[in-house]
């Protein structure tokens, strides 16, 4: 993987033209990071049919992949129109895209594995994508099944709850979705099994991280139905009660203690930046000393539990910069801080 992205002490100036001949030095390469406006990134790829893999944050505008070999997309950019894959493309990663986006994909999706990660309730899939088979959606703590009933093609569907209460409403709107064959659900833990509608290709259905209530209740729903459903990270009524709204309480799967050690050192750093005044010196001073606490009491129990593997390192930077947004410290600042002090 070659890092492009421009900044600061980077291998590109964050102005100026861009001497892409250098990308010939690496002719193994085949994963290509970038940031920003083009500057002739499309061109450069589409010269290099080897090249398969791009990750693009803060894309914007209309961007014509068409040109390229490339097998995997993965765009960031609240600021984009359109987007054009070519024929070579098997994968498409949208990170918090805007709802108008246009997506210009070979036959409409029919061969794309399709990853939205949008975070919150107003779920838009593109225009240009409704033959899409595989679907992973990331979405905040609510969502309506009618966001996808235009989707009749899809086959695979995971939906992934960031934040409680994990609802999906006109769950009879999943009618539509007559060739689903596979359904997940993540931290759906306000899902009602009985609301789920019969699918006449429906074979599967897998839950990761809700609550034995739901568990039971799904299992006896699909008894004797062709459905098989599975189980993954249930937790009991108590555990919730106690850790429904703390990011690590799926932790709880690998070590109970080694979740409620994480979700105390979270609930203490939110009780912490509560307390102090945004704006100031002080608080500015004040939200640094929580953050690299927040950060060592994460190193201390990765230290007794040994359990903070690739995933949860990401999770635990995902909220580490949430517990930054809200003392008001900028992202850049705060991966500092975290690269800086994490052991794990």
């Amino acid at each position: 993987m070659l890092n492009l992205g421009p900044g600061d002490g980077g291998p590109v100036s964050a102005e100026g033209s861009v001497d892409w001949s250098q990308l010939d030095k690496f002719p193994a390469c085949v994963t290509v990071e970038w940031s920003g406006a083009a500057r002739g990134i499309v061109d450069a790829l589409a010269r290099r049919p080897g090249i398969q893999f791009l990750y693009w944050d803060d894309a914007s505008g209309d961007i014509d992949l068409t040109a390229t070999r490339l097998g995997t997309v993965r765009l960031d950019g609240a600021r984009l129109r359109s987007v054009r894959l070519p024929e070579s493309v098997t994968s498409l990663f949208l990170r918090r895209p805007p709802a108008t986006l246009r997506v210009d994909a070979p036959d409409s999706g029919r061969r794309l594995d399709l990853r939205l990660f949008q975070y919150g309730p107003d779920v838009v899939v593109p225009d240009g994508l409704q033959g899409v088979p595989k679907l992973w959606l990331w979405v905040g703590g609510t969502i309506s099944a009618g966001a996808l009933a235009k989707l009749t093609g899809l086959e695979e569907l995971t939906i992934t709850f960031g934040d409680p209460p994990g609802v999906i409403t006109d769950l009879n709107e999943f009618i539509a979705l007559a060739r689903l064959r596979s359904l997940q659900f993540d931290s759906a833990y306000g899902l009602d099994p009985s609301k789920l509608p019969e699918l006449p290709s429906l074979r599967r259905i897998h839950l990761e991280g809700t609550s034995r209530t739901i568990a039971a209740a799904a299992k006896a729903r699909f008894t004797g139905g062709g459905v098989e459903v599975t189980v993954s990270g249930a937790k009991s009524e108590a555990w919730l009660a106690a850790h429904m709204h703390n990011p690590f309480r799926g932790w709880v799967e690998d070590s109970e203690s080694f979740a409620a050690a994480a979700c105390e050192a979270y609930a203490d750093a939110v009780r912490a930046i509560e307390a102090i005044e945004s704006g100031t010196t002080e608080g500015g001073d004040a939200a640094e000393r929580i953050l690299r606490r927040f950060g060592a009491d994460l190193n201390a129990i990765e230290s007794e539990y040994g359990l903070i593997d690739t995933d949860y390192r990401e999770q635990a930077w995902d909220v580490f910069r949430g517990l930054a947004e809200r003392a008001h410290v900028p992202a850049q600042q705060a991966s500092q801080w975290f690269d800086d002090d994490r052991r794990f």
